[in-house]
């Protein structure tokens, strides 16, 4: 079948909770996820009642902006959020442990030598939306380097950060295709989780969510996870997945429980894109970890 691109209106209703891409913004520090290989929710609010943005992997790095109360606001692959400060270790100088996508908010920003405003000055970055890698933080600095490989420190309030997207300039029409879909299906993290659900009106289920997801590109998918399973697609595997691929899970081919759209990788962790339970709703997972790599089945490649 060949990919059909659906435009959306200007009138789409974004989810009910609004992704804000952190401008701005000044660390203190980081942390790294410490949850015994479970991931961590990242919410909208400082508390259980927030709405879930989506699941930050066991061992991933967050940028931390603020404490309160418990709770972290934190940056993770370019949302904003919140998490609960017991499963997290906070540190206020980290190095060479992630590596975020950044650019610079303004013109003639100094990357210097040490994070100081006093350290010798090591390039000045003169343009706007100069690309960036983040690959440490030393409280409110970030330690960057830039396109042409130059490092050095920069005041993380002169940063954005980009969310990670799977691209590659070499990639199929199917590869293109499944990192559009993806795109799209990442602007739902955020809504709710309703059993029977297959709209942004009524939240989603699992299955719910990947025929909607999938309908907006002009695929129609059965109703079921099982019936997906075992009609739509061709088989693919593990090591082959490509951004989405639907992945499933359960206790076996005739016994097909959850449905989700493989992501790529992000902070080095293979994710999905998927409406999880009851009080999580749509969020990121990571593949890998123990729960869902001890339930997964098989995968499927729809797009073509």
């Amino acid at each position: 079948m060949r990919f059909k691109y659906f435009r959306r209106t200007a009138t789409f209703v974004l989810a009910a909770v609004t992704l804000v891409m952190p401008t701005l913004a000044v660390t203190i520090g980081g942390a790294t996820v410490n949850t015994n290989d479970t991931g961590l929710v990242l919410r909208t609010e400082p508390s259980t009642a927030g709405s879930a943005l989506l699941e930050i992997p066991n061992g991933a790095f967050v940028l931390v902006e603020d404490t309160l109360n418990g709770w972290y606001k934190v940056s993770y692959d370019g949302f904003d959020g919140y998490v609960a400060s017991d499963y997290v270790r906070f540190s206020e100088t980290q190095d060479g442990t992630y590596s975020y996508s950044a650019s610079t908010t303004g013109t003639d920003v100094n990357l210097r030598s040490a994070a100081s405003t006093n350290a010798g000055i090591v390039k000045c970055l003169s343009e706007r939306g100069t690309e960036l890698t983040v690959t440490g933080v030393c409280g409110s600095w970030l330690k960057v380097t830039d396109e042409s490989g130059v490092s050095g420190y920069i005041r993380s309030d002169y940063v954005n950060y980009d969310y990670d997207e799977t691209h590659t300039e070499t990639a199929t029409e199917a590869e293109t295709n499944g990192a559009a879909l993806v795109s799209t299906a990442r602007e739902y993290i955020g809504y709710s989780y309703t059993y029977g659900g297959m709209s942004p009106s009524t939240g989603f289920d699992c299955s719910g969510f990947v025929k909607y997801i999938y309908g907006l590109y002009g695929y129609s998918l059965e109703r079921t996870a099982q019936n997906i399973y075992n009609t739509n697609g061709a088989a693919v595997s593990k090591d082959e997945l490509q951004a989405g691929d639907l992945l499933f899970f359960g206790y076996g081919s005739d016994s097909i429980t959850h449905v989700g759209i493989y992501v790529g990788a992000i902070d080095g962790k293979r994710m999905m894109v998927h409406a999880s339970t009851y009080g999580v709703g749509v969020v990121l997972s990571e593949i890998d970890g123990s729960y869902y790599s001890g339930m997964y089945v098989g995968a499927k490649r729809v797009l073509s």
